[in-house]
């Protein structure tokens, strides 16, 4: 079993999946309560450049 080199997708560094970034930032919230900080969460996504794949085609 012979695999051709692929070079690694840079976007997402081969992993196929950019995950998600969460931040926490009580600005965003406009209110000051008890817990403080709101918590803002992007969703994981396939890779837009090697759809997916992992590598460059």
């Amino acid at each position: 079993m012979s695999e051709e080199k692929r070079t690694p997708c840079p976007t997402c560094q081969g992993k196929k999946i950019i995950e998600g970034v969460c931040e926490t930032s009580s600005e965003w919230s406009g209110t000051q309560d008890e817990q403080g900080d709101e918590m803002q969460c992007t969703p994981d996504q396939v890779c837009p450049t090697c759809n997916g794949k992992g590598y460059e085609e």
